[in-house]
């Protein structure tokens, strides 16, 4: 078995056409957006609907400018208070969904500003962090990817087909810290089999959502576990997992079976193990998204 996956073929000119359809209508800031900036950084996006809840609710100094909706207080930790006390209250008002009790950081480059509700972000435009875990085996003569399914009490995308490990960078959390987390409750893999776990690429993903804007790094790892190896869900997040070939899970990807940013995911390793013509706009497209170190 090779030590890293590798394949003798590419995709065809038509899918490579129909995934390049996909990443143009879901990805990128279609319909209008408003800059949200928190004490004179802009942090945010916010569509019509949110710039004016916000604007509604906010308890402190704000101003809607030209370039966007200024928010400010007297410090980050004020500011913070004030935006999850905000958030906190469209909850119980029942126009936030998906409380988490869980915050994650907002940052300004490498910078951590302050910790806020997670749910709120969509809402607001921040940019949060996720992992994703792509696991490869060899099996039956050709390398194959072990694709989760969502459970169906997820509060985004129920149902649908995800890596085989995913999920937000919790506050204070590291990169790698996450990662292995999530793949012993989401997967039951412990460090001991990810042994061989690489950070593969970095991508910036941007797209509209019922809740608001998507904005996100993904850092990306792949893994290659042995074929006796069998995930196994262990927070009730994953109904299963299922060991999927190339054309399989093209055919997921076509039918919309797939949540996106698995799918971009997915599409990354396809790029770097040249299932996708370089000289393709989906490949340079992967690119533009990348963030370099």
């Amino acid at each position: 078995m090779s030590a890293a996956p590798q394949f003798s073929y590419a995709l065809s000119d038509n899918i490579h056409d129909k995934l390049w359809q996909w990443a143009q209508a879901n990805y990128g800031l279609h319909g209008s957006w408003q800059t949200l900036w928190l004490n004179h950084l802009p942090l945010g996006r916010l569509n019509a609907q949110w710039q004016a809840q916000v604007q509604k609710d906010w308890p402190g100094e704000w101003e809607a400018r030209s370039d966007g909706l200024h928010l400010r207080s007297d410090s980050w930790l004020s500011l913070s208070d004030a935006l999850q006390h905000m958030a906190h209250g469209w909850k119980q008002l029942g126009i936030l969904h998906g409380w988490r009790n869980e915050r994650f950081d907002v940052y300004h480059g490498d910078k951590v500003l302050f910790p806020l509700e997670r749910a709120a972000f969509r809402p607001l435009g921040l940019m949060s962090k996720a992992v994703h875990l792509n696991g490869f085996t060899f099996k039956d003569g050709e390398w194959q990817l072990w694709i989760g399914k969502r459970s169906e009490y997820k509060a985004v995308d129920p149902n649908k087909l995800d890596n085989l490990v995913g999920g937000g960078v919790s506050c204070g959390e590291d990169i790698r810290e996450t990662v292995l987390r999530e793949s012993e409750e989401e997967a039951g893999l412990s460090a001991h089999h990810m042994q061989n776990l690489i950070l593969c690429n970095r991508l910036h993903s941007l797209r509209p959502v019922s809740r608001g804007l998507h904005n996100e790094i993904l850092y990306i790892f792949d893994t290659i576990l042995p074929v006796e190896t069998i995930p196994e869900n262990q927070d009730g997040e994953v109904s299963g997992f299922e060991l999927m070939n190339i054309d399989r899970i093209v055919d997921a990807m076509l039918s919309d079976a797939m949540m996106s940013d698995a799918q971009l995911v997915i599409l990354d390793a396809f790029d770097r193990y040249r299932l996708i013509n370089p000289q393709h706009e989906l490949s340079k497209w992967l690119k533009s998204i990348k963030i370099n170190e």
